[in-house]
Order: C-alpha cells, then structure tokens, then sequence
C-alpha cells in the first residue's frame, strides 16, 4: 500500500510540471485567457510592492511566468526569465514571476528566487493559475495592451526568443 501511494504521489508531481520541451507545441496562441476577475493583486516575496496584473486593457504589456516552488522546470526557466526582464528594465514592459505556492516564507528561502535581479517575484494569487488555466508549469502568459494574448507551456529555452520577439513586436 505504502509503495502505491508513493507511486501514485510521483506520478501526479510528474504531472504537475510540463513535459521537456521535445515534447510540447513550440508556441501556443490563447485568446481566452481571460476569465473571471479582471485583476489579480500578487503579494510580492521578498519585500516590495504588490503587483497589480489588470488581464484586460493593461497599461502596458505583461510577461507573467507562472511558477510553482517544487517544479524543477520552473527553476531552470526562473533564471532565463530574470536575465530577459534585465533586458527590459527599462522599458514600458512588466515581466513577473508568479507562484502558485501559498507559503511566502519558503519561497523566500529559494536560492533561484534570492538570485534573481530583474523580475518582479509575487505569489499565491487566489486561483490566479486555475483561472489563467494553468495546465503545467512553468506557463508563461503575455498579454498586450491591446488584448493579444500568448502562452507558452514547458521549460523550452527557445521560448526566451519567442517571448522577446513577441514583446519587441508590442513595443513598437
């Protein structure tokens, strides 16, 4: 019984993080995103202001990576993501980390979270990944300002290109 329930235990932690990119779509375009609220407030992790993420008519044009702490994937793409956000530090862009985890405190513990510079790290943000339908992890969400939608799924390094490309595209 004991071996069963932890077969069952691996497999489903399996399950919750996306497969190796060899495996998943390379891009996948989703116009339905947005579903119920319009805004989400996520409490920031290591001090700092909440992020107020407006899923409709944003001001400006938003990465959101979302994240969960035991996903392996996630930590591997944190990094990747940060080094991309210090390419946009400047610009009319916000790119956040968003954590599906519900303890603060052992996010903080993080070494990939304490390492990062660039992008703005929150979590728990109510059902923000069952209602941004979060499949696996990481997902990673844009959502322009004049309501494009994007999202990629998985821990593709190619998806940095992809991202970068895609946000370039809405600055202009």
């Amino acid at each position: 019984m004991k071996k069963l329930l932890i077969l069952t235990f691996a497999v489903l932690a399996f399950a919750a993080c996306a497969k190796e990119s060899s495996q998943q779509q390379p891009v996948q375009t989703d116009n339905t995103v947005a579903q119920a609220p319009a805004a989400y407030t996520l409490p920031a992790v290591l001090g700092g202001e909440d992020f107020v993420l407006e899923k409709e008519n944003p001001s400006k044009p938003i990465l959101v990576a979302s994240m969960a702490g035991f996903c392996s994937y996630c930590k591997k793409m944190l990094p990747l993501i940060d080094e991309m956000a210090g390419k946009y530090k400047d610009k009319n862009v916000d790119i956040v980390i968003a954590f599906v985890d519900p303890a603060n405190d052992q996010l903080k513990e993080m070494d990939v979270v304490k390492n990062a510079k660039n992008a703005k790290i929150h979590y728990n943000a109510a059902h923000f990944g069952q209602d941004m339908g979060v499949t696996g992890f990481p997902t990673m969400f844009f959502i322009g300002t004049n309501g494009e939608t994007k999202k990629w799924i998985g821990a593709d390094p190619a998806y940095i290109e992809l991202m970068s490309a895609t946000i370039d595209e809405s600055l202009k």
